[in-house]
């Protein structure tokens, strides 16, 4: 069986609870603004699920109008990484 990479995240980061929703991810690493931080190969509406990354508004990673999400502001270790999904979902969210 192959192995598919479905995200590649380019610091490091890990799962926990977060006080947004669930479970959220944080990072291990300090983001400097303007840092590609994660990028989903395939149908991101599939694989959003699995990243663990909470909606904000006040979000701190911005899509890149294809499958990658850049620091739109330093992001500092143990931060929460969060991306305002109406960036890249047309339709209407119940938030």
């Amino acid at each position: 069986m192959r192995n598919i990479k479905i995200m590649q995240w380019y610091f490091k980061t890990q799962v926990h609870t977060s006080n947004i929703h669930g479970d959220g991810r944080f990072t291990l690493d300090f983001i400097p603004q303007g840092e590609l931080v994660v990028r989903i190969y395939g149908n991101i509406y599939k694989n959003e699920n699995n990243s663990y990354v909470n909606h904000s508004v006040d979000n701190n990673i911005d899509w890149d109008g294809s499958n990658g999400w850049i620091s739109n502001r330093d992001i500092n270790i143990g931060e929460e990484i969060t991306m305002n999904y109406t960036q890249w979902i047309k339709q209407e969210l119940p938030f």
